[in-house]
């Protein structure tokens, strides 16, 4: 009987400890427009984005250098069915997260704005990338998984 409960408890360690070790794969993307600019800002877990882009950021030039060609062709811009260039503005890391800084100038008057956000998306399955967007005193979100990398919202 002694037994038969330390391999139950066991069990049940086991148990939780596999439900406890799942990875979680998430990024969040704020989207602001201030002053005829659309800032973007992306937060990811620094670990996940050093293996997408395939540097580390403990090389600064390397890894920006990397993750601006990564994150420009990932992250599409539409604002009323216009395309837009998104400009790498830099990346800044703390602790365990690492944001991703984008700008795009000269917008005006917007109606609608399609994203495309395929960040870390063909790295991890179980990708999900929250966007959220503050244009003229709106918010709005959606999130981008495989499958549905695309979100188009009127404002």
């Amino acid at each position: 009987m002694r037994n038969l409960k330390l391999i139950m408890f066991l069990f049940a360690i086991g148990i939780c400890g596999i439900s406890f070790s799942q990875d979680f794969h998430a990024s969040n993307t704020k989207v602001e427009y201030e002053n005829g600019t659309l800032k973007l800002t992306a937060k990811f877990f620094t670990a996940d984005l050093e293996r997408a882009v395939g540097a580390s950021v403990t090389s600064k030039d390397n890894f920006d250098s990397k993750a601006r060609g990564y994150a420009t062709s990932n992250m599409i811009l539409k604002v009323n069915g216009s395309p837009v260039t998104l400009t790498y503005v830099g990346s800044q890391t703390n602790d365990k997260s690492t944001r991703i800084y984008l700008k795009a100038d000269n917008i005006r008057d917007i109606k609608e704005i399609e994203i495309k956000n395929s960040m870390l998306i063909s790295t991890f399955s179980d990708q999900q990338n929250l966007v959220t967007f503050d244009v003229n005193g709106v918010r709005k979100s959606f999130t981008a998984k495989r499958g549905n990398e695309t979100g188009k919202l009127s404002f």
